[in-house]
């Protein structure tokens, strides 16, 4: 487990994309990531909400985003959903469906995978 915090001074709102600093609150959020060494890796991330700073956008707060560690609504990392959506892609092969074994593909994801991997972005 990583406990880590950001620093930054301000994060652009979701709704409009203006920059604001102006603080609600904080909360901690848990990020899966990629395996080191065999072991599962679990990012505590203590992120703040801020308040939108422009009276015209429809969100009065957001939540910030760490780039290159978090996506809005994912509780894995960028790298980590890489892998997910590679191994539901592999399953999802009419081809191999009859020999693969999907041993490790039902631990990774409990059974969310074949929705995560039709809908993926493919900037993943």
């Amino acid at each position: 487990m990583i406990s880590a915090r950001s620093r930054a001074g301000s994060a652009m709102c979701t709704g409009c994309g203006r920059s604001s600093d102006w603080e609600n609150s904080r909360y901690e959020r848990h990020v899966a990531d990629e395996a080191v060494g065999g072991r599962p890796v679990r990012t505590d991330l203590l992120v703040r909400r801020l308040y939108c700073e422009n009276p015209a956008c429809p969100k009065v707060t957001f939540a910030e985003q760490i780039a290159g560690l978090t996506v809005r609504y994912q509780r894995r990392t960028a790298g980590l959903q890489a892998i997910v959506v590679a191994v539901a892609r592999r399953a999802d092969l009419p081809e191999r469906r009859g020999g693969l074994d999907l041993t490790a593909y039902r631990q990774l994801t409990s059974g969310t995978t074949p929705r995560t991997g039709r809908s993926a972005p493919e900037s993943y």
